[in-house]
């Protein structure tokens, strides 16, 4: 039965999202909801409407409501991810229609992390309660503003996290999760109903709206899943299958650190724009991104497979790997 509803959910968020978009669409059009061209960040050619994260937003619950709802009876075990995850998308979409201050955003993204912790989702290896609770909040926002930050291509983010979708949904089902297996695939469905319309030239963009709610979405999902089974250091493996967006936000923090800039400020530092002035298309730069996704999602998923010491090693490996190229790429103009 579970495997016919994981097949339901996926489907029916990837069509819901597919039909929702160009709706979406036409609404941005219609009120005038655009990203548009700066010729300094945003180097886009004409206006592009916002609203995709709206679409895949309203796919994703739309998707599991009904599928658990008839097989379940029941959103049990959902209702903190939906009021967290909720809130983002409501901040993110107010952002994207009026420009809201930092302090602001960053205040609401606490509070649904802070939802999150109420419902009994948070970080549990710590051994102290205080501490689990202000590093879910850390967790939490920090990996929602890595997607938010990760935002900046067409195809990127989206793209980015649908490989992370479907390693949780792995680690979930094998882990005998009820929920979670369930919400990974239908947050995969309808973002890859929504990368068809995303796809370089991009008609749509997902937005803040989409971005936030992403981001908080599969930190959250890497906060219910299991991961130590066979050694205690593998409770790292989220850092590493969402590696792609961290060592993206964290190069970019070094880069403006040293510019002498705030943390916060627009700059054209990141990654995928800096292999884009070192003459790869976009889509070359697409292929490197997914394929790192992938294989950072693997080395998660066999972190939680193999002995301590070997985690161990391949932790310092990747430290290193990212150690080099955050090097070679400061080195692009």
């Amino acid at each position: 039965m579970d495997n016919l509803g994981y097949v339901n959910v996926f489907g029916l968020a990837l069509a819901l999202s597919l039909m929702l978009v160009p709706v979406a669409k036409t609404i941005a059009l219609r009120f005038g909801i655009m990203d548009k061209p700066d010729m300094k960040l945003k180097k886009h050619k004409t206006p592009v409407p916002y609203l995709g994260g709206a679409a895949v937003f309203l796919a994703f619950f739309a998707a599991l409501f009904i599928e658990r709802m008839l097989d379940a009876g029941t959103l049990k075990g959902l209702t903190g991810l939906i009021l967290g995850s909720s809130m983002m998308f409501l901040l993110g979409l107010a952002d994207d229609i009026k420009k809201l201050s930092v302090p602001f955003k960053f205040s609401v993204q606490v509070l649904a992390a802070l939802t999150l912790v109420i419902f009994g989702i948070k970080i549990e290896f710590l051994g102290n309660s205080a501490l689990n609770v202000l590093f879910t909040i850390l967790w939490m926002v920090g990996v929602t503003n890595a997607f938010n930050l990760m935002d900046i291509m067409d195809g990127l983010a989206g793209g980015v996290a649908l490989a992370a979708c479907m390693m949780f949904f792995v680690l979930g089902s094998e882990g005998g999760k009820l929920f979670s297996p369930f919400a990974s695939l239908a947050l995969a469905g309808s973002i890859l109903g929504f990368l068809f319309y995303n796809k370089p030239p991009a008609k749509i963009f997902m937005g803040d709206a989409g971005s936030l709610f992403i981001g908080f979405m599969l930190a959250a999902l890497s906060v219910t899943e299991s991961y130590s089974y066979t050694n205690s250091y593998a409770v790292f493996a989220p850092v590493v299958i969402l590696g792609l967006p961290v060592f993206d936000t964290l190069f970019v923090m070094w880069m403006r650190w040293k510019l002498g800039k705030p943390v916060y400020y627009g700059s054209p530092d990141h990654f995928p724009l800096r292999l884009r002035r070192h003459g790869l298309s976009v889509k070359q730069v697409l292929l490197i991104a997914y394929s790192m996704a992938i294989v950072l999602a693997s080395i998660g998923y066999l972190l939680t497979k193999v002995a301590p010491f070997q985690s161990l090693l391949i932790y310092g490996f990747l430290a290193g790997t990212a150690l080099f190229f955050a090097k070679k790429l400061s080195k692009i103009g």
